[in-house]
């Protein structure tokens, strides 16, 4: 709407009002709309004319940039849900509660379709840094965590237990 600070002056509160209901504001939209409008109108948001129009023509370059970046991620979040839902293991990972299409397509990834990768789940746990290391020798006995795992599996594995939290 308005990418420098002489425009964001010269906005309406009727145009501003607008704004915040396109961006989804439903209450308080008079009072926002009023201080968002002094803030705009304020003498230290300005700068000298060249400045300003070089820094809007920035800001719109970056929100072109933004907006495909953005479509780019849609687009590859729908490639990910149609592929995923081909998958014949598809049904038994989405069978656990709170691991959705995304996050699912993310840890068969991860793990891969062999099924004879792993000799048991023990083997699954340690690839994913989920299984604790245990050094002990003689009076010591010290329990940790594994440095050297799949980070992008054990962020999935990390990631799982709060989509639980949100489900339930």
């Amino acid at each position: 709407m308005a990418p420098t600070p002489a425009q964001a002056a010269r906005l309406t509160r009727a145009q501003l009002r607008s704004a915040l209901k396109r961006a989804g504001r439903s209450r308080g939209i008079e009072a926002e709309s009023e201080r968002l409008r002094e803030i705009f109108r304020g003498d230290y948001a300005s700068q000298p004319w060249l400045v300003e129009d070089a820094l809007g023509k920035q800001t719109l370059a970056l929100l072109r940039q933004l907006e495909a970046a953005c479509l780019a991620a849609d687009e590859l979040t729908e490639a990910v849900e149609a592929s995923f839902l081909q998958h014949p293991d598809a049904e038994v990972i989405l069978s656990f509660p709170g691991l959705g299409v995304q996050l699912g397509a993310r840890v068969l990834a991860e793990i891969g379709d062999d099924r004879q990768r792993f000799a048991d789940a023990r083997g699954m746990k340690a690839y994913a840094g989920s299984a604790p290391v245990t050094r002990a020798s003689g009076k010591k006995h010290h329990v940790g965590r594994r440095m050297v795992k799949n980070d992008r599996l054990n962020h999935a594995g990390y990631a799982f237990p709060s989509q639980l939290a949100v489900a339930a």
